[in-house]
């Protein structure tokens, strides 16, 4: 219940799995956003990644991925399919990716992930955009009902001549038409939400109403700073301190309050993966210490009584 953790971008190795948990419970976290690899598309090539083994050599890889978390009393709050997942006019890539989701459910189920965001595919038309999302996910709906891994969408944005523009599920009531209606169609709650804070403050979206919007639709989160301007995948209130000259600051009271309207119980998952890419080797644990201790003090924020938050 509100766990705090970070994705696992950056400080974990399949190199060193033991040692990369060891040093991640270290640093304060609890709970870890999976990222799978991958897949690299040359339109002139076949198709190949590791996805090409079968569904019991790929679960078999990421056991020793599970030992390692149970070990130092890490949980899998999430996991993060890779993208994209489509591609237009590459129907052979398209349908690989149907199989790469549906193989990384068999992986989730496995270790105990109960949620895997897969991003919604953005197209210019927004008859085309539903049509193809809606195609997506119900041909990946069946695999995740019966593995009981949530499928979460994410809010996007996208950008065209150097303007960052709404995306899918950019508005808070478009991401609930989607998830109404898929979870309809599978008669269960096959389908979550991932709320990416950071995309919604380069949206100048009211984050507050948006969880609100949301209510129970909400299963994940991704939580990170940027200037309004760029996605810079940062650690919260990096750009606040400017406040006063940068009206683009994310409103983290809006987070901790949407969140503690509707009772959040979620994970407190952050995606911080380029602080660890701006800073020193020797200064990640140091980073990742201040990031757990800032998903604390959003827990206690959260948890505190009506009135005291």
């Amino acid at each position: 219940m509100l766990k705090v953790g970070v994705q696992s971008a950056g400080w974990f190795s399949f190199d060193d799995i033991d040692g990369s948990f060891k040093r991640f419970r270290e640093t304060g976290m609890e709970t870890v956003d999976l990222g799978f690899p991958g897949v690299a598309f040359d339109p002139e090539k076949p198709i190949q990644s590791l996805y090409d083994q079968s569904t019991e050599e790929l679960v078999a890889k990421y056991l020793p991925v599970k030992e390692a978390a149970e070990k130092y009393g890490i949980s899998f709050s999430q996991s993060h399919a890779p993208f994209p997942l489509w591609l237009k006019g590459e129907e052979a890539y398209n349908a690989y990716m149907i199989m790469v989701v549906e193989k990384l459910c068999a992986v989730c189920q496995a270790i105990g992930c109960p949620a895997m965001v897969a991003h919604p595919i953005n197209r210019t038309l927004k008859e085309n955009e539903w049509r193809t999302n809606m195609e997506f996910y119900r041909a990946i709906m069946p695999t995740a009902k019966r593995t009981g891994v949530k499928i979460c969408l994410e809010n996007l944005f996208t950008v065209h001549t150097g303007r960052v523009l709404e995306g899918v599920c950019a508005d808070a009531e478009e991401a609930c038409r989607y998830l109404d209606t898929l979870n309809a169609e599978a008669g269960a709650e096959v389908f979550g939400f991932c709320f990416d804070v950071g995309h919604a403050n380069l949206l100048h979206k009211n984050i507050r109403h948006y969880i609100n919007t949301l209510g129970h639709r909400l299963t994940v989160l991704h939580i990170h700073d940027n200037d309004g301007q760029n996605d810079l995948h940062l650690m919260p209130y990096t750009q606040s301190r400017y406040r006063q000259v940068c009206t683009n600051a994310l409103d983290w009271e809006s987070l901790i309050l949407g969140l503690k309207d509707i009772q959040y119980r979620g994970t407190l998952c952050f995606e911080t993966f380029r602080v660890m890419n701006i800073t020193p080797k020797a200064l990640w644990h140091s980073s990742l210490c201040h990031i757990a201790n800032i998903g604390k003090y959003f827990r206690d924020r959260i948890l505190a009584p009506e009135g005291e938050a």
